[in-house]
């Protein structure tokens, strides 16, 4: 029994550690299971993005088509498509978890731009590195608008799996850089966002796992590194990018260490494949955004556990990529966007947060230093 619940606490601290990534499974088939209702709610229906919210983005004329559909010529009969895995992302290299590429990630890592006090955090898990993983390396086809602004509100992606019922996972920002989450089955934890560019983010995660069936909590604290490539699209095709994540998970326990490291074959396995998912994620909402952005801003007005101002960012995000899809499509209109800069959380979360965790719960709270742009 002992043994099964640190298999699940292993599991759930996959989910944990990987939430600033967007770890959720999300099957290839949401593709088209988003686009048959989608598409059958919005005919004959206002359309996306509305009038007034054009107005308010201040949309040119000739961006009017935002509000405006062409009906599809698909019978009503025909299936639609499901692409496979190897249609939404490139594998660039494995995962791996090998002496090599630990030293190599860490060489990488840039402790010298962190503050003292968020140095001192991230050093506390590297110097007792209890499971380590770099995960693949992956490209997809994404517009750099939308995934910017996922990368830096993480607590609106759970909301939509939430709200797309992929996930009863939880997380509500108690911070400028600051969220807490909830996974619903005894994890939970807070992250905190150290230091980011549009080229490099670095979170600390501490979580910590509780159950009847085990005497006492098990905690954890992780470090994360994600490394972003931006390839600006042209009138031809997407933007793109490459991604990949390092993770170094710290286990103050020796017992639960050594029980981590004999299942890390099963973990190994579960963080790649999260991971793979997540940039199909990703690739899938900025595909919405840009093919049935009234899905998306029909999905904007239920969330739920976020700051207000998030909605009209969505919405805001979701217009900036249906009109570059469109000008790629009438050709030589589209111009490539520079690699987009992290959209500041500070002026941005005005306001207390939706909800906080309980205030008996011992975690222990990294530094909220605010990181140097």
């Amino acid at each position: 029994m002992i043994k099964m619940e640190k298999t699940q606490f292993i599991q759930r601290l996959t989910i944990l550690v990987l939430t600033f990534t967007t770890s959720i499974t999300v099957p290839a088939a949401i593709v088209s299971a988003q686009e048959a209702p989608a598409r059958k709610q919005r005919d004959g229906q206002s359309p996306a993005l509305t009038k007034s919210a054009a107005d308010q983005y201040l949309l040119k004329d000739n961006d009017r088509q935002l509000t405006e559909f062409e009906k599809e010529q698909r019978p009503a009969d025909e299936p639609l498509p499901i692409p496979s895995e190897e249609d939404l992302i490139k594998l660039l290299s494995r995962g791996s978890s090998s002496r090599g590429d630990r030293k190599a990630c860490l060489a990488k890592l840039p402790l010298d731009k962190l503050t003292p006090a968020n140095r001192t955090n991230a050093e506390y898990v590297l110097k007792d590195i209890s499971m380590f993983r770099v995960l693949p390396k992956i490209h997809t086809d994404v517009n750099h608008a939308a995934y910017a602004y996922f990368i830096a509100h993480p607590d609106v992606v759970v909301s939509i799996w939430r709200q797309m019922q992929l996930s009863e996972f939880k997380m509500w920002q108690t911070g400028p850089y600051s969220y807490e989450v909830d996974a619903g089955d005894g994890t939970l934890g807070t992250l905190d966002v150290i230091y980011q560019t549009p080229a490099e983010s670095i979170v600390l995660c501490s979580g910590v796992y509780k159950s009847p069936l085990i005497a006492k909590p098990i905690s954890a604290r992780a470090l994360l590194h994600l490394q972003t490539e931006y390839f600006p699209g042209d009138n031809r095709k997407q933007d793109s990018i490459s991604h990949q994540v390092t993770m170094y998970v710290s286990f103050p326990s020796q017992t639960v260490e050594v029980a981590a490291k004999i299942l890390a074959p099963v973990s190994n396995a579960i963080l790649d494949r999260n991971f793979k998912e997540v940039s199909i994620f990703m690739h899938m909402m900025s595909l919405a955004m840009e093919r049935q952005p009234g899905w998306v801003e029909r999905l904007a007005g239920n969330l739920e556990g976020i700051l207000p101002i998030r909605r009209p960012q969505l919405l805001k995000v979701a217009a900036r990529v249906y009109i570059d899809g469109k000008q790629r499509e009438q050709g030589g209109a589209y111009k490539p966007h520079q690699p987009p800069q992290p959209i500041d959380s500070v002026s941005q979360t005005g306001g207390k947060a939706p909800r906080t965790l309980p205030r008996n719960l011992k975690v222990q709270p990294v530094s909220r230093a605010q990181s140097p742009m």
